[in-house]
C-alpha cells in the first residue's frame, strides 16, 4: 500500500495523518482516508475516517489509533465515547473518525467535505 494524492504534502500533520491512516489499514480497518481540510474550513485542519467491520472492531481500532497518535505526540481533547457507532477522538489538529459502516454511509462525511484533499491508500503494484 502506498499513500497517493493529486498534490502530497511534506507537512508534518499530513506525515502523521498518512501513518495513520497506513496503521488503520494494517488493522483491518476499512477504506481509511485523510481529508486535508484547512483549504475549505477555518477552523479544521484534518479529518481521518475509517470504518470497522462491528462494533468491538470500531473500539479496538479507536484504542489503537489513540495510543499511536499519543506516542507520537499529540494532545488529545476531550474523551472518547468508546459505545458508539461513530466514535470520534480530538487530537486538535487532526480529528479521527470510526464509524460503523451504516453509520458511515449515512453521514458520508467525505461526501460533506468533497472539496478537502483526500489522501487515500492505494494498492502498490510495483511490489
Amino acid at each position: 500500500m502506498k499513500p497517493v494524492s493529486s498534490n502530497y504534502s511534506d507537512d508534518a500533520d499530513v506525515k502523521v495523518g498518512l501513518s495513520c491512516i497506513e496503521f488503520l489499514n494494517l488493522k483491518k480497518a476499512d477504506s481509511p482516508v485523510l481529508l486535508d481540510l484547512r483549504n475549505v474550513n477555518s477552523y479544521l485542519d484534518f479529518f481521518i475516517i475509517a470504518t470497522g467491520n462491528s462494533n468491538v472492531h470500531c473500539r479496538a481500532l479507536a484504542k489503537d489509533v489513540e495510543k499511536m497518535l499519543h506516542d507520537a505526540g499529540l494532545k488529545q481533547f476531550g474523551k472518547t465515547d468508546y459505545n458508539s457507532e461513530w466514535i470520534i477522538i480530538d487530537f486538535g489538529s487532526i480529528i479521527v473518525h470510526i464509524f460503523t459502516e451504516d453509520m458511515r454511509n449515512y453521514y458520508q462525511l467525505e461526501k460533506l467535505w468533497g472539496d478537502s484533499i483526500k489522501y487515500v491508500l492505494e494498492e502498490n503494484t510495483n511490489d
